[in-house]
C-alpha cells in the first residue's frame, strides 16, 4: 500500500475517533466532570489538528507535492493537537493564558468556549506553541540585575 493511501485512511480514522469520543463520553453517564471536560477539549483539539492535516494532505496530493518524508508530521499532528487542546484548557482555567487583550471583556467560559479554543489550538498548533513559549518566557525568564545609576 502506498504511503499516501495509508495517511489518508489514518487521518479519516482519526477524525472519526475524535468525533465519536465526546459522544461516547456524553452518553456513557460518566460522573467525573473534569474527565469529561478533558475528553471534550482533547477531542476538539484532535479534530482541529486532524482537519488541518487533512487540508494539507489533499493540497499536497492534488498539487502532486506529497513527500514521503513528511509522513511523521501527518501521523503526529493529530496526536499533539489533542495535547495542545487539553493544555489550552488548563492554561485558561489556571489563569495563565487569556484570550483577549482587553481586560474588560468577559467570556462565558463554558465547555463550548473551552472546546472552541482547544479546536483552534489544535488547528493552529504552531501559533499556540508560540503563545505558550511567550507564557513560559514570562514565568521562567531570569530577572536582570539592574545597576544603580544614581549619582
Amino acid at each position: 500500500m502506498k504511503s499516501h493511501v495509508f495517511i489518508g485512511i489514518y487521518l479519516l480514522i482519526a477524525l472519526l475517533v475524535f468525533s465519536a469520543l465526546p459522544v461516547w463520553a456524553y452518553f456513557s453517564g460518566m460522573q467525573d466532570a473534569l474527565l469529561r471536560a478533558i475528553i471534550y477539549v482533547g477531542a476538539s483539539g484532535g479534530i482541529g489538528g486532524t482537519i488541518y492535516s487533512i487540508r494539507a494532505f489533499y493540497q499536497n496530493i492534488g498539487g502532486q507535492t506529497f513527500k514521503v518524508n513528511w509522513i511523521w508530521w501527518y501521523i503526529f499532528r493529530p496526536v499533539i493537537s489533542v495535547v495542545a487542546g487539553v493544555f489550552s484548557y488548563f492554561l485558561i482555567v489556571g489563569g495563565l493564558m487569556s484570550i483577549s487583550n482587553t481586560p474588560d471583556v468577559t467570556f462565558s467560559k463554558g465547555l463550548m468556549f473551552y472546546s472552541t479554543v482547544a479546536f483552534l489550538a489544535g488547528y493552529s498548533f504552531t501559533r499556540f506553541m508560540e503563545r505558550v513559549e511567550g507564557i513560559a518566557d514570562n514565568i521562567f525568564s531570569k530577572k536582570e540585575n539592574k545597576k544603580d545609576t544614581t549619582p
